[in-house]
């Protein structure tokens, strides 16, 4: 036998043991906690630099897990609640949260 044989059979002998062990059992997980839809849009939005545009409203919606009728509704309250402002970006229109992460 070569050396490169040998390693070979050393490799393939080590790799079989580690598929012998003993796996442990999975541990259950706790459920997940499901974030309210206004938080999840404020997460997103923060995510995208606290600033929510035409430019990156999909990726904010598909970040919030929302449709685009439940984006605008919960801008809207945002909006009511004073936690947003309206701004002018490079791309236009935008607005700006206001939130403790986003001053």
């Amino acid at each position: 036998m070569t050396a490169k044989t040998v390693s070979l059979l050393v490799l393939a002998t080590l790799a079989l043991s580690a598929c012998a062990q003993p796996v442990p059992a999975p541990q259950p997980v706790s459920a997940a906690v499901a974030a309210a839809p206004l938080d999840r849009l404020v997460a997103a939005i923060e995510a995208e630099g606290c600033v929510l545009s035409n430019a990156n409203s999909g990726a904010v919606q598909l970040r919030a897990n929302l449709r685009r009728d439940d984006l605008r509704q919960l801008v809207q309250q945002l909006a009511s609640q004073k936690q947003v402002e309206s701004i002018t970006t490079a791309e236009g229109p935008a607005i700006r949260l206001l939130s403790n992460n986003c001053i």
